[in-house]
């Protein structure tokens, strides 16, 4: 009986779908492990591309890209995880012209923020959102346009900054204001 000697391509094909399968199974490990999730519950990340770099461990994503996690939705241009394994390092920055976020109150319909800016940093461990460059956050007819603006999801605290040689713009609608803390 004569044995079969797999050629050097096959050996380099069954090592890349090796890998593939490998990576998968991480990753879909990660998905479902506390630390790989933001305040434990899983991150769902659609995009056209990604690119996982194990050695620098972040993940890059491009080209039409939405997170969804909880209440929390993110559409963007491009997005990149740094320390996928670090819940206490974890930051998500994503660029776009501009990035989408929308943070909903399931239990009161009218505390969901809407913003948007050319950047949005999100730190998971502070759970807070910086949007940066033509920053703007809405809350029913209220909003806030600034150069920068920090969220702090948590404690639901806004921190707007202009740049030099200019302002914060805010409107306030009173009696909103007052359906909103009800």
């Amino acid at each position: 009986m004569r044995r079969h000697v797999p050629s050097r391509s096959t050996k380099i094909k069954f090592m890349l779908v090796g890998l593939i399968i490998s990576l998968l199974s991480s990753l879909s490990h990660a998905q479902t492990s506390p630390s790989a999730t933001i305040n434990n519950k899983p991150i769902s990340i659609d995009a056209d591309n990604q690119q996982i770099d194990l050695k620098n461990n972040t993940i890059t994503f491009t080209g039409n890209v939405v997170i969804i996690q909880d209440n929390l939705e993110v559409k963007a241009h491009t997005v990149v995880i740094t320390d996928m394994n670090s819940k206490e390092n974890q930051i998500i920055t994503a660029n776009g012209s501009p990035v989408y976020f929308k943070q909903m109150n399931a239990q009161s319909p009218k505390q969901t923020i809407i913003g948007h800016a050319n950047q949005l940093i999100y730190q998971v461990k502070e759970n807070s959102v910086t949007l940066i460059g033509d920053a703007e956050l809405l809350q029913q007819d209220n909003h806030i346009v600034s150069n920068k603006i920090i969220y702090d999801v948590n404690q639901q605290k806004i921190l707007a900054q202009a740049n030099k040689g200019s302002r914060v713009k805010t409107t306030i609608i009173p009696n909103q204001v007052q359906e909103i803390k009800r």
